[in-house]
């Protein structure tokens, strides 16, 4: 590996080899010049033979698992947006080169793609330090070629960051992983007092034990933009006394989070004035200033808000959004003596830090939600719940980014982006929807006094089903096939129990040797499904429709490829006897 500094200073660069075979290179710099004008960039680069290599991962690639050329950017990381790692795999989805850095809060390049004269994949990696002002620093790049499922590779990434390069992630209460109610699709700013509270009602009844009221309580603006974010007050046209309503959902038996806008300050707050010369861009189209969170004075500020409602209110949790936001442009102003952090990554740091051990101190289970694609383990440390990105009606995209977050998050509680659709929609197709979701935390967004009783009870039947297996879905790691074919089956397994959900008709279905049952969710509108049996068993089969009602259930002596009737949105439970 070739290492160099745009700066005149020592360099030192060491491989080792761990017990796991994966390798790890350690860069150091050193005598790093001070009062330097210039950001701090290290190089690294390296080459290796492309080798029965179908596709690249990375943790926000969505549908794009296509390998690039050398001539491309790259991909950018930084605490707030995305993480430093790339894989690459096979057919068969076995690794086939997985590289992460352990810099995850400062800016990093990931420029790996093919260089077309001899068909090897060229790699560079860029450190940018920004303006450093400490004369010594160490990162470490790790590589794994390693013939292993490309699941583990990522997932042992995700350890080696919580492990060993100092990110801890959050701890995740309970509730972080129960279906929730969302207010953003169903009614998005517009709705009063006695509206949400009759939701939450209804969501009460249908089984949720957690609403999140979005966007809009602090204004009664409609235009979806942000100039009137920033005062965090709330407005009384829909919600006279926020402590009094929060009490009143509490008294139904469900927890309150509410959402903030992080970064922006609007042209028409009370607090515009304060801080128009402490941004870091203005959004003209958006009505609003991106506050500039090197000043202790604006993380203060923001810090203070969350505490102040969170102690008030006594709110449950909170979604921090738009915090992908905090990046330097290039009107950016330059770092000055007024503030106590020259980098805006470390200023995001210290400001869901210092944020996170007040919120901790008044209520240790406090609820936090970050979005994609601010989703690394920078922000890990911070958000114990890290959500799909806006996909509305979109399975497809839930469903992709769902299991992207499952292979990189551990332990967080992964959470779809709120479901929804049109009132007139079948249950049947409306429930492939919720499969495309079932490996994540429901979000749930779809107004509870339209909904049919049909829908509802189909709701009902795969939330109970999530609740039921809730250890095996969502704590167990996913196997998920092909992922330059956006995963068209993902199972989980604990050797007992194994639940496959199938996104693509007519696939043939291995059923695990161990498994004494197997469940099989339909996340296509076929009417068949195929099972592969290695070794003949008797099993008791049940058909069961997409409100879990029971369609069929007969004895069969299964072996070899065989066909099983299959509802649309549906599943079938195969126990053996």
């Amino acid at each position: 590996m070739n290492v160099r500094c745009n700066m005149s200073c020592g360099i030192e660069s060491n491989s080792r080899t761990r017990q796991d075979g994966r390798c790890e290179q350690v860069i150091c710099v050193y005598n790093l010049p001070k009062q330097t004008t210039e950001n701090v960039i290290i190089t690294a680069s390296w080459e290796f033979p492309i080798l029965d290599i179908v596709g690249r991962w990375h943790p926000m690639c969505h549908f794009d698992r296509s390998i690039r050329a050398d001539w491309n950017y790259g991909d950018k990381t930084m605490s707030s947006i995305s993480a430093p790692v790339i894989t690459f795999f096979n057919e068969k989805g076995e690794n086939r080169g997985t590289f992460a850095v352990s810099e995850a809060r400062k800016e990093v390049r990931l420029k790996l793609g093919v260089h077309e004269e001899d068909g090897t994949m060229k790699c560079e990696i860029f450190v940018n330090l920004g303006k450093y002002d400490k004369d010594e620093y160490t990162v470490t790049i790790l590589s794994d070629y390693r013939e292993v499922a490309y699941e583990k590779a990522i997932g042992e990434v995700s350890s080696w960051w919580e492990k060993e390069c100092g990110f801890a992630p959050a701890f995740v209460p309970f509730d972080a992983k129960d279906p929730m109610y969302s207010f953003w699709y169903s009614y998005h700013q517009e709705f009063n007092e006695d509206q949400v509270v009759a939701e939450c009602q209804r969501a009460k009844e249908m089984g949720f034990r957690a609403v999140i009221l979005d966007d809009g309580w602090q204004t009664d603006d409609t235009n979806r933009g942000y100039g009137y974010c920033g005062d965090w007050e709330v407005t009384p046209k829909k919600i006279k006394d926020m402590k009094k309503h929060v009490q009143t959902v509490h008294d139904m038996g469900l927890k309150y989070l509410i959402w903030y806008s992080v970064p922006y300050v609007g042209m028409y707050s009370k607090h515009w004035e304060r801080f128009q010369n402490k941004l870091i861009a203005i959004d003209k189209e958006q009505h609003a200033g991106v506050l500039d969170i090197r000043y202790q004075e604006v993380r203060e500020y923001l810090s203070n808000i969350y505490v102040d409602a969170v102690k008030n209110w006594d709110l449950d949790g909170l979604k921090l959004d738009f915090i992908d936001e905090f990046y330097e442009r290039t009107a950016t102003p330059a770092a000055n003596d007024q503030m106590d952090c020259s980098c805006l990554q470390d200023a995001l740091d210290k400001l869901l830090n210092e944020t996170m051990q007040k919120l901790k101190a008044i209520k240790p289970n406090i609820l936090i939600e970050f979005r994609q694609r601010y989703i690394g383990p920078a922000v890990r440390q911070y958000g114990n719940m890290l959500r799909v990105g806006d996909c509305p009606d979109s399975g497809l995209s839930n469903r992709v980014g769902s299991i992207d977050l499952r292979l990189l998050s551990q332990n967080t509680a992964v959470h779809s982006d709120p479901v929804m659709w049109h009132r007139d929609e079948k249950p049947e197709i409306a429930a492939l929807q919720i499969v495309a979701c079932l490996f994540s935390t429901l979000q749930f967004s779809v107004r509870l006094d339209t909904i049919s009783a049909e829908q509802k009870k189909m709701v009902q039947n795969y939330m109970a089903f999530m609740r039921q297996y809730r250890n095996l879905l969502q704590e167990t790691p996913v196997e998920a096939k092909e992922p330059h074919n956006l995963y068209p089956e993902v199972r989980v397994s604990n050797g007992e129990t194994e639940i496959v959900a199938l996104y693509s008709a007519n696939r043939v279905v291995k059923l695990g040797k161990e498994n004494k049952q197997s469940i099989l969710v339909n996340g296509t509108q076929a009417t068949a499904l195929y099972i592969e049996i290695e070794q003949e068993r008797n099993a008791q089969i049940t058909v069961l429709d997409c409100c879990g009602s029971i369609v069929s259930q007969t004895n069969r002596q299964l072996c070899g490829v065989q066909s099983i009737p299959m509802t649309a949105g549906g599943r079938v439970e195969i126990q053996s006897l």
